[in-house]
């Protein structure tokens, strides 16, 4: 499927800031699931953009030295989408819990396996974990992948504004309430207590009009990967959403990933200037032309 993305960021102030520094996290990726064909970072004022390279993607930085009252950042890019069935090749049927005992897997995915800030290992994380490993029907680490999105869809009502981005896990679980970082961090967790290496996934996700809502607000969405074994016996990155409990497919869109949400966040930096200031942001995700 062919993607147009369009992701616009305002920022404005109350009075002139003098200078700002920033740095963004927008860049679609190219991988086995996705290809960017077409990329463009535009500011207002006009900046001079430079970028690097972290394992997660790409970050590209920029500084505004003359004095303004508002800051745009428009990013827009064009990516084919490859991965129609996000379980073309997984093992889902025999039991391969002991591949990740493995210490060659544990030491090449050492970073996506130990607990974060973000994604702590509570014990309700690994009470979670033990109803969906005795829910599962197969054995296998992506029946169990498949079966804690479903009970996590379920177990958090999707509300809006009802956390922070650094809301902690335990807070969101006894609320039984937050978003999709939320959901996302919460199955970070579970993951990882169970030695499924597993990342954060910032990104988007395309809806066909007229479909029922998936609780992707007008900004960047977030679901987690699971490195699951294929039928080969190769490790495979696989998505899932348990905000709206599917497989990631070729609607999504990744732009980084990451431990959490700390390593991928999309927009952040530093000015001089009034301490308040308003943010606002729209994303609009649709079929590209031609497609």
């Amino acid at each position: 499927m062919l993607l147009h993305v369009l992701h616009r960021t305002q920022y404005r102030y109350p009075a002139t800031a003098s200078e700002s520094h920033n740095e963004v996290r927008l860049m679609p990726l190219t991988d086995d699931d996705q290809r960017l064909s077409s990329f463009e970072l535009r500011t207002t004022p006009h900046a001079s953009v430079y970028s690097y390279q972290e394992p997660g993607g790409t970050v590209h930085h920029f500084d505004v030295r003359a004095p303004h009252a508002e800051l745009v950042i428009e990013m827009e890019a064009r990516i084919e989408t490859l991965r129609a069935d996000p379980f073309q090749n997984v093992n889902l049927l025999t039991e391969d819990w002991g591949r990740y005992a493995d210490p060659r897997v544990r030491s090449r995915f050492a970073e996506y396996l130990a607990p974060t800030r973000l994604a702590p290992h509570i014990d309700e994380v690994f009470r979670i974990a033990e109803v969906a490993r005795k829910r599962a029907e197969r054995p296998s680490v992506a029946s169990f992948a498949v079966t804690l999105n479903h009970k996590l869809h379920h177990l958090l009502e999707y509300q809006p504004g009802a956390t922070e981005v650094h809301t902690p896990i335990d807070r969101i679980l006894a609320q039984g309430k937050g978003v999709c970082q939320d959901f996302a961090h919460t199955m970070l967790a579970v993951c990882r207590s169970q030695g499924i290496p597993s990342r954060y996934v910032s990104g988007y996700l395309f809806g066909e009009a007229g479909e029922a809502s998936n609780h992707a607000e007008m900004a960047t969405h977030a679901w987690v990967e699971c490195l699951l074994f294929g039928n080969d016996g190769r490790p495979l990155w696989r998505g899932f959403d348990p905000t709206n409990d599917v497989a990631a497919d070729d609607k999504y869109v990744k732009a980084h990933v990451g431990r959490d949400y700390r390593d991928v966040t999309p927009v952040k930096g530093v000015y001089r200037g009034p301490a308040d200031h308003t943010m606002d942001v729209a994303v609009v995700v649709s079929r590209a032309a031609g497609s």
